[in-house]
């Protein structure tokens, strides 16, 4: 069988030249042990970002002596933001109770001593992208309810707006830098295949001749060295795979039983998982990392092997 004949020619290849194939094989296995590092982080960053983004908050505090009509103008503006996820109001009376609750054992006698109740009411306020809190928070700054202490201030509106900007800048951070990463030891890993394959042609280029010579397609000849890169990638991408789920699992499992279970640490799916993109880690970089050796192959064959 002519496929038979295709691995055992690869194969070969890759025994003669094994110090320059096992470079070849390193390099994509970093290449891809990356991208699969940016796969698992992504995935766990994308939902630590969600679960922070579902605590940031917005809460507008609403001057004391405003009437119900007034309140409740205000509660349809917030229903009608398309921004806002959900949201609450919070009457003095119990702004009070929650106050009592988080001073503990001394609020009785904090307590006793005040003759009215100096808690605002407020609305919380959840929106549904971190990015628009500064949008929907600006809304609210020249309301003529909301409790702001002085003309022009707008300390009625209380949200982390520095926090919310600085998690959303070392999210995008991160995740460029390692896409960034990625791309630079795929190209490495491209020009070392490219290296291995020229070396194979090199050592082969009598018998490479001969073939021609006696009526071997073009194709024939390229698909030995076609399987050359494709094998490199594959071992490289396999071992790859491997290594990461096992880091992730453990790193998981560790959290798991520790007391750091409030940290969100998810374990990427081996095979397949929901969303636009359904393979998991394995198939993901087992594909990707067979594509860049077979692409090696065929950059180095295309400028070095006249066929």
């Amino acid at each position: 069988m002519r496929l038979g004949f295709f691995f055992r020619e690869a194969l070969g290849s890759l025994r003669r030249n094994w110090v320059m194939s096992l470079a070849a094989v390193l390099t994509v296995l970093i290449s891809m042990a990356i991208l699969g590092l940016v796969l698992v982080l992504n995935k766990n960053i994308n939902s630590g970002a969600t679960s922070l983004e579902n605590r940031v908050m917005i809460e507008v505090f609403i001057k004391k002596g405003t009437g119900p009509e007034e309140t409740k103008t205000m509660e349809d503006k917030i229903a009608a933001m398309s921004e806002v996820k959900n949201y609450k109001y919070i009457s003095e009376e119990q702004a009070l109770k929650e106050f009592e609750k988080r001073i503990g054992e001394n609020s009785e006698q904090l307590l006793a001593n005040l003759t009215t109740n100096p808690l605002p009411a407020s609305f919380r306020i959840y929106v549904k992208d971190a990015a628009d809190v500064d949008k929907v928070a600006k809304r609210f700054f020249d309301d003529p309810i909301v409790d702001n202490s002085a003309p022009g201030k707008t300390d009625g509106v209380s949200y982390a707006k520095e926090t919310v900007r600085k998690m959303l800048g070392t999210i995008s951070l991160v995740t460029k830098a390692m896409w960034g990463a990625t791309g630079l030891f795929a190209v490495a890993g491209i020009l070392l295949i490219m290296t291995t394959v020229r070396l194979s042609i090199f050592a082969r280029r009598n018998e490479i001749e001969i073939m021609r010579l006696v009526g071997a397609t073009n194709w024939f000849i390229r698909w030995p060295f076609m399987l050359e890169g494709f094998i490199t990638g594959f071992i490289g991408a396999v071992i790859a795979a491997v290594a990461i789920w096992g880091v992730n699992y453990v790193v998981f499992d560790w959290i798991e039983g520790s007391s750091l279970r409030f940290l969100t640490v998810e374990v990427y799916p081996v095979w397949f998982q929901s969303g636009v993109w359904p393979l998991g880690l394995l198939p993901t970089l087992v594909l990707f990392g067979a594509l860049l050796g077979a692409l090696g192959s065929a950059i180095a064959m295309r400028r070095y092997l006249r066929v």
